[in-house]
Formats: C-alpha cells, sequence, structure tokens
C-alpha cells in the first residue's frame, strides 16, 4: 500500500469538518433584531439601507397595548451568530493528530532555541528526512526516469556538428565541451568523431538529498572540527585548504581556485588534463635558482674528482700488481738460469 493509504480516513473526515466550518463561517455573524411589524412599519427603508448607508440612529414606532395606550419598547429579540459544535472542535484535534502520527509532524522543529550545537540540528534535520523519505525517494525514481527519457532523446537530437553543451566537474565548477569534433585515432590512423553521444553507452544516477550549499557548509564544518585535533601542520594546512575550497560566498572562487592548485602541487589532488599540461608548461619555463644551480655544479665537481680519485686509485693498484707479477717473472728466470748452469758443471766434470 502506499504511504497515505492509512491516512485517507482521517482526510477525508478532516474535509467533511473544514467543510461544514466553512458553511457556519459563510453565515452572518451579526446580530439582527426582530421588531414587530407595527414597530417598523413606516422606516422599513431606512432599516434596509442601515448596511449600506450606516445611518447614526434607526426609528421604531411605539407600540399600542391592549388598553390603547403606546409604550416604547425595543426589539422582541435579536438573532444571534451560530456556534462551532463541540463536536466538531473536538474532531478536527483528532483527525489533526491522527493524520501526524502517519505522516510524521515536523512541527516544533523549525524552532532554534539558544544554546543548541550544530550537530543538534543536523540529527533533527536527519529525523525530519526520515519522515519523509518515501516521498524522496519516489522524486528520484521520478526523477531517474525523466532523465532516461531525455538520454533517449538526446542522443537522436544532439546530433549537429560543433554544438557546445554544458558541463559540470565534480567539484560543481562549469564548464563546456564540443560534441561530434573530428579527431584522428592515433592507433589506426582513422578520422573520428569525439564527443558523440549517440553512439555512447550511460547510467542515469539520481541523488536527492540536501542541496550542494548544505553539504559544503557540513563539509566545512567537518574540516574546521578536524583542524582543531590535529598535531601535524602539514596535514593542518592540507584540511585548510580544503576548507577554502568548499566555502561558499560571493568573491571568493579565485581563493578556491588558488587552494586546488596549492592542493595539486601537494599532490592531494589529482589535476585534469587541461591542468596537467599547464604544469608541465610551468616546468619548462621556470627559471632556476642560482644557488641551486651553484650546489648542483659544487655536487657534481665533487662527484667528478670522487671518480678521478678512484680511478687513480684502481691505476695504482694495478701498477703495483704488474710490478710484482714482473718480479715474480724475473725471479722465475733467475732460477731457471741457474739451474742449468749447475747442471753443466756437474757435466763438465
Amino acid at each position: 500500500m502506499g504511504h497515505v493509504r492509512l491516512a485517507k480516513d482521517a482526510q477525508r473526515l478532516k474535509n467533511m469538518q473544514l467543510s461544514k466550518l466553512g458553511e457556519i463561517s459563510a453565515l452572518s455573524s451579526v446580530e439582527k433584531p426582530i421588531l414587530t411589524p407595527e414597530q417598523v412599519a413606516g422606516h422599513q427603508v431606512m432599516w434596509s439601507e442601515d448596511n449600506l448607508k450606516d445611518y447614526p440612529y434607526l426609528l421604531i414606532n411605539p407600540v399600542t397595548d391592549q388598553n390603547g395606550n403606546q409604550s416604547i419598547t425595543g426589539p422582541v429579540a435579536y438573532t444571534r451568530s451560530p456556534n462551532i459544535p463541540p463536536a466538531m472542535a473536538a474532531l478536527l484535534q483528532v483527525t489533526e493528530q491522527d493524520m501526524q502520527d502517519i505522516l510524521g509532524s515536523p512541527q516544533q522543529a523549525d524552532k532554534m532555541v539558544s544554546n543548541i550545537s550544530g550537530k543538534a540540528v543536523e540529527m533533527i534535520q536527519q529525523r525530519l528526512d526520515m519522515q519523509t523519505f518515501i516521498y524522496m525517494s519516489n522524486f528520484s525514481k521520478g526523477m531517474k526516469r525523466c532523465g532516461e527519457i531525455w538520454l533517449s532523446m538526446a542522443k537522436e537530437i544532439y546530433n549537429e556538428d560543433g554544438r557546445k553543451m554544458k558541463t559540470i566537474a565534480a567539484d560543481g565548477s562549469s564548464g563546456s565541451v564540443e560534441i561530434m569534433k573530428p579527431m584522428v585515432n592515433k592507433e589506426t590512423g582513422a578520422v573520428e568523431l569525439e564527443n558523440d553521444i549517440s553512439t555512447a553507452s550511460f547510467d542515469v544516477s539520481v541523488d536527492v538529498g540536501p542541496s550542494s550549499s548544505s553539504k559544503r557548509s557540513a563539509t566545512v564544518r567537518a574540516l574546521t572540527g578536524m583542524m582543531a585535533i590535529t598535531q601535524d601542520p602539514e596535514t593542518s594546512q592540507v584540511l585548510q585548504a580544503m576548507a577554502m575550497m568548499n566555502m561558499e560566498g560571493e568573491g571568493i572562487a579565485d581563493a578556491r581556485e588558488f587552494f586546488r592548485k596549492k592542493l595539486i602541487y601537494a599532490g592531494v589532488l589529482e589535476p585534469t588534463e587541461e591542468e596537467a599540461q599547464q604544469l608541465a608548461l610551468a616546468a619548462q619555463g621556470k627559471s632556476q635558482d642560482p644557488n641551486a644551480i651553484y650546489l648542483q655544479s659544487a655536487a657534481e665537481e665533487a662527484m667528478a674528482k670522487a671518480a678521478r680519485a678512484r680511478a687513480d686509485t684502481v691505476k695504482v693498484i694495478a701498477d703495483a700488481g704488474l710490478a710484482k707479477a714482473k718480479t715474480e717473472q724475473i725471479m722465475a728466470d733467475i732460477d731457471e738460469s741457474g739451474g742449468r748452469f749447475i747442471m753443466d758443471v756437474a757435466r763438465g766434470a
């Protein structure tokens, strides 16, 4: 069953009561005097025009009693305004309470009392949101279906070359893109169409909830709360930059862009293709610090001297090894010649 089914009987009863209340309130609320024909004889026009001309006084005739004497008497009685039946007043309260019990009652939720934290306000708002969850859920389903229908139509309608369409990035910034733009495929070399939505496949996603401003305000409060308990200066700077990026207000768009660039340089955020190209161009055209150049040259010179010293050491060690080898060769030659001399002497003897 639907969300309002249980409240239909109470709503019908309330509609009936309001109709009866409107009928009662439509009746005249002015008390009118009730007079005898003898009292108003000759003054009928004056009495009938009183509500239009507002006479300062009205005239009536004296009444003749049974003895033929005239006596001045006032109206016989007065008409009274209709009263609201006590049962109707009680039923109005009962039906209103029944509908609030079934559909939820947001009463007193919009009244801000003193000395209440923002977190308590958010919890109250979440409770109210839960009471209307079924409406928001159905609304999201309806919006999703609208998006699917629009997408099916857009694939057939938005097919002209050079058409500009508005885009919204993840951070909420707006831009534009050209659809059906010719481009050359680097792999195949064929000419293809870029941003061709007629052949693209999309999923429609709907998010129904707090507005972007409410989300950003909650994000800023959470970031400032984290800054109060963070001891690391680098982390505190990152949180501060993220809080500035989520702030709403007039004239702070440039400041948000500045802090976004800081986060990109720090490696916190991934740059877009355009931002990556700008960073590459900035790195190429950036002039180097003279002190940095001197230190780099000194380091390179020190490394060259160290390499030359290592080469000299290796050469000395190699020369020493060669001299030792030559000495061993000489000693070996001497031993061989001495042995031959001894053998010749022995043969001669």
